[in-house]
């Protein structure tokens, strides 16, 4: 299997690299919402996947140019966690992401983006973030560090594989994760039943 050495920035859309939406203060959800906002509390799973507890906003107050597709890479670019999802709601609502995120349009031509957000995830790349986070108290990655995330690409075909099998191996983390918590909470309930 043959890869190639590459940066990110050599396979992304033009403009593909733009931050999330960036709001005036706090974020108001409204029961009458119709766009969904993706921010860094709805990130679960170790921050790879998005949950379902999203806030709801009026759509009219946000322009579609910063609306979400399908493929979009969510990269998180504050703070200490700078994990990478895909974006793959199966719903029809739109969406954006705050600016807590850079949203990264990888070229499906040269590049799988669950591969792409699967390889960001792995240590090679998070020591990368290390090395050049900026700020003392509360650390962020510039655009320029994301343009030059080093990248290592076998052929589109491996990496379609490589994703799906990422893929599966997370979900089965996670339902091993819940299935750990339920066997605990059985148990200590059978511990306090048996003390009362």
């Amino acid at each position: 299997m043959t890869s190639k050495k590459t940066i990110l920035k050599s396979i992304i859309k033009p403009g593909g690299i733009a931050s999330g939406y960036s709001f005036r203060g706090k974020i108001n959800g409204s029961p009458k919402g119709n766009l969904r906002v993706v921010q860094l509390k709805d990130m679960e799973n170790e921050y790879t996947s998005i949950g379902n507890e999203c806030t709801f906003i009026d759509a009219a107050e946000i322009k579609k140019k910063y609306y979400l597709e399908k493929g979009d890479i969510l990269f998180i670019s504050k703070g200490a966690n700078n994990f990478a999802t895909v974006f793959e709601l199966e719903d029809a609502l739109p969406s954006v992401a705050s600016s807590v995120f850079y949203v990264i349009k990888v070229d499906a031509l040269k590049a799988e983006p669950n591969f792409v957000a699967w390889y960001i995830n792995k240590s090679k790349v998070q020591q990368y973030f290390q090395e050049y986070a900026v700020g003392t108290y509360s650390l962020s990655i510039n655009k320029e560090v994301v343009e030059n995330i080093p990248l290592q690409l076998p052929s589109l075909e491996i990496q379609i594989k490589i994703a799906k099998v990422a893929k599966l191996a997370q979900k089965e983390q996670y339902i091993y994760k819940s299935l750990k918590e339920k066997r605990n909470q059985l148990l200590e309930a059978q511990l306090l039943k048996s003390i009362n």
